[in-house]
Parts: structure tokens; sequence; C-alpha cells
């Protein structure tokens, strides 16, 4: 389990970013936002999100579309062994996922948090795409459901749409084990419109009781994302197309 080091107020840096990002990001994106009566107002939630675009412009039309409510992302494991990385991603509350699903357990800090009320995000799919694969979902891991199944609070699909235009990622896949990479991107944002849509809550015992494993779980739960990103695809082609992709994780 990660540790933090409780250097500043909780929240602070958080804040003062939404307050000085979100009247921007709305404004340059045309950002609109369907299906807000979704998120609880005050309860413990998780955001299962698609990972889309570059320069984090994804996250900052997400945390932009829910600016009184505080997101804690969590970031992937390998991001922790990137000391300056790590330190950026510690004083935005950022919390750091297990290596392993089977490892996380109810005292888990992102656990603890969920218990408390937070809203959490997780990005399953462990990585971005390139503008090639926009509007593809690639295999998703099963930490999200875990982590939902021990804090016992729903799972809120969720997609944002247009971010891969906005900030296009060429190339740079990620490749295993390796904490620290560079994608290749255009050094700037586009005035694309990005749309985020909230899905219906589900359970993760909904997602495990037909079979009750994590990875049978996960794919349903891409099931749910896919199904908000479908009626904004830009060309109509084969469903599982988009949904077959694979990333090198």
């Amino acid at each position: 389990m990660f540790k933090r080091k409780n250097t500043i107020a909780t929240g602070s840096v958080y804040r003062k970013m939404v307050s000085m990002c979100s009247p921007v990001v709305r404004k340059y994106s045309r950002l609109n936002i369907v299906g807000l009566e979704q998120v609880p107002a005050h309860s413990g939630a998780l955001l299962a999100c698609n990972h889309s675009g570059g320069l984090w412009w994804d996250a900052l039309c997400l945390l932009s579309s829910l600016p009184e409510r505080q997101i804690h992302f969590i970031a992937h494991h390998w991001d922790a062994k990137v000391p300056l990385m790590k330190q950026a991603l510690d004083l935005l509350d950022c919390q750091f996922m297990e290596a392993n699903v089977m490892a996380i357990t109810a005292a888990d800090n992102i656990c603890i948090g969920l218990k408390q009320g937070q809203l959490h995000c997780i990005y399953p799919e462990e990585s971005y795409h390139t503008f090639r694969d926009r509007y593809t979902l690639f295999k998703f891991s099963g930490h999200g459901v875990r982590y939902a199944e021990l804090a016992n609070v729903p799972i809120i699909p969720c997609a944002v749409i247009g971010a891969e235009e906005a900030a296009p990622i060429l190339f740079g896949p990620k490749l295993p084990n390796v904490p620290l990479h560079i994608p290749l991107h255009l050094p700037l944002i586009l005035p694309f419109k990005v749309t985020v849509v909230f899905g219906q809550p589900v359970s993760a015992q909904q997602l495990l009781e037909d079979h009750g494993d994590y990875s049978v779980a996960a794919h349903t739960l891409r099931e749910h994302v896919f199904d908000l990103i479908t009626p904004y695809r830009s060309c109509k082609k084969d469903r599982a197309a988009y949904i077959r992709k694979s990333s090198l994780l």
C-alpha cells in the first residue's frame, strides 16, 4: 500500500486548481454535461471513466464538470515510482492503486476514503488512446470493481468524449512495467467541444453476481461505459471494432 505525506491541508491545492481552471475549461471546450444527477451530492462513489486524449485534458474536463465535489483521482502504481510525478499527484490528493487486484483490502486508503463519503475516479483501461484508436475502449482491469465491493459504494460509469480530438496523442503506447512514458502529441489543446456523460450507477455486487470473477465483472463494466460513448461515435463501424481493442498492458 502506498503512503502519502500530509504536507499540506487536504484539498487546498485541488480547490485552487479547480477555481482557476474550471471557468476556462468550461468556456474553451464548450463543456456539455449529461447525467449529472447520477452523481451523489455527498455520499461515496467511484467514477469509472475512459481515458481519452493527452495533457490530462480529459481529467480537467471531468473535474470542471463537478466543481462542487472534489474528485480523488486514482493513479496507477507505476506513477508512484516517479518521484516528481508522485509529489505532484500527492498535492492533488490522488491515491495510487495496488498492482495486484487481490492485494486490495478494506484497509486500503482508497476504500477508507470511499467509505468516508469521498468521490474517487479510476481509469480502468490503465492506458490512454492514440488518435487512431479514439472512441475505443481497451480491456478494463478489475481494480475498480474490487474497490467498490470492499467499500460498498456504487460505481458510476463515465465517459469523456471529444478530448481525443482536443488533445490528440499521435503516438506513445504504454509499455508493460515502464513507469514513465512520454506520448507524442500536439503541444496545444484544440478548441473541440467536450462532452462528459455520467451513466446510471451500478453496484459491484451486480457486476459480480453471475461469475464472481473480477475480470468478467470488469468486462461488463466496460460495456456500460461503451454504451455511453456509442451515441457520440464519429463513424459507424462495427461495434466489435471499437471494443475489442487491447492495450499493451
